[in-house]
């Protein structure tokens, strides 16, 4: 039996469900991103609905490793290992904080390993795919400058979709204002609520100036959000639809603001950033996931190095 709680969510009754509803109030309290809250509820909805129809226990009490080995099973079964790893991810803090609260003696994740990703580069753009996105935001129009802008904000910066569309434009209030085009840099919101600045190279200077422009003449031009379409502030979906389009227009099907952020780490790497640097400029915590970006740089770095070295000629 599965019942509605107030997280929106379904979970399954008893102990299980009565902890799902608790957590998400802790979730709320601890500040943390929707985006992050939803992640970690809809794993655990897929927990207690996965739990019930396999005939495991659903008291949190009674859940061991082997029932949540089996559920990760599952999910490397219906999904990427990407995203089942995200899952797994996205149930440890559940089980640390029962124990955190006295609910549990020891988290049953505590000696699981996260799923293992394959060993492929994440994918990146091309110069030339770059140059023709570029090319198919060229024009005097608004759109067209704002779309020029967002593609050069996210190439420039690395920065998460999220932290790009919720930047925000009060020249006349500092505080909440999150550019300063003559600095070349921009204050995002990252994950775990966290501020960072990012750096803005000329040219992602230059068309946000040039979009900034025409944005004063907009009929939203109130509005303290950076991004403006027809109907206000630009939303995370809006820009991916925009990009998406402009992708096409420049025959590149696959364009997604994350691959700008692959695209990034590759270039930062490739011109020699260490990678300390480029976390703390992209807003990544862990070197796990750096690691696995610069994939996409590694053989093109070691044969930049072989050629600075010249082992084979030093004799």
């Amino acid at each position: 039996m599965v019942s509605a709680i107030s997280t929106g969510g379904i979970v399954t009754d008893g102990d299980l469900g009565a902890n799902a509803a608790s957590y998400a109030r802790h979730l709320r309290a601890a500040n943390l991103t929707p985006a992050t809250q939803r992640a970690y509820l809809e794993a655990l909805r897929l927990l207690a609905r996965y739990l019930a129809d396999a005939g495991m226990p659903t008291d949190v009490a009674a859940i061991r490793r082997e029932h949540l080995e089996a559920f990760v099973a599952d999910q490397l079964e219906r999904l990427s290992p990407a995203s089942a790893a995200n899952r797994y991810s996205s149930l440890r803090p559940f089980f640390n904080w029962l124990v955190e609260e006295g609910e549990l003696k020891d988290s049953p994740m505590a000696r699981m390993r996260k799923p293992k990703l394959p060993e492929h580069a994440p994918p990146i753009l091309t110069d030339a795919e770059l140059s023709a996105v570029l090319r198919a935001c060229e024009g005097p129009s608004f759109d067209e400058r704002r779309d020029a802008a967002l593609v050069r904000v996210f190439l420039s910066t690395g920065a998460r979709l999220s932290e790009v569309a919720n930047l925000r434009w009060t020249p006349e209030v500092p505080e909440t204002n999150d550019l300063d085009l003559d600095l070349g840099v921009m204050r995002v919101m990252g994950k775990g609520r966290r501020e960072r600045l990012a750096f803005l190279s000329p040219k992602a200077v230059k068309a946000v100036d040039r979009y900034l422009r025409l944005r004063a003449r907009h009929r939203f031009a109130d509005l303290p959000w950076l991004w403006l379409g027809q109907k206000g502030q630009l939303s995370v979906s809006g820009i991916t639809q925009i990009l998406r389009r402009r992708g096409r227009a420049a025959g590149v099907d696959r364009l997604h603001p994350h691959l700008f952020r692959h695209t990034y780490a590759h270039e930062a790497l490739s011109a020699g950033m260490q990678e300390g640097e480029v976390m703390a400029l992209a807003g990544w915590r862990s070197r796990e996931m750096l690691s696995r970006y610069a994939k996409s740089a590694e053989r093109e770095r070691a044969i930049a190095a072989a050629r600075r070295v010249n082992v084979g000629d030093r004799l």
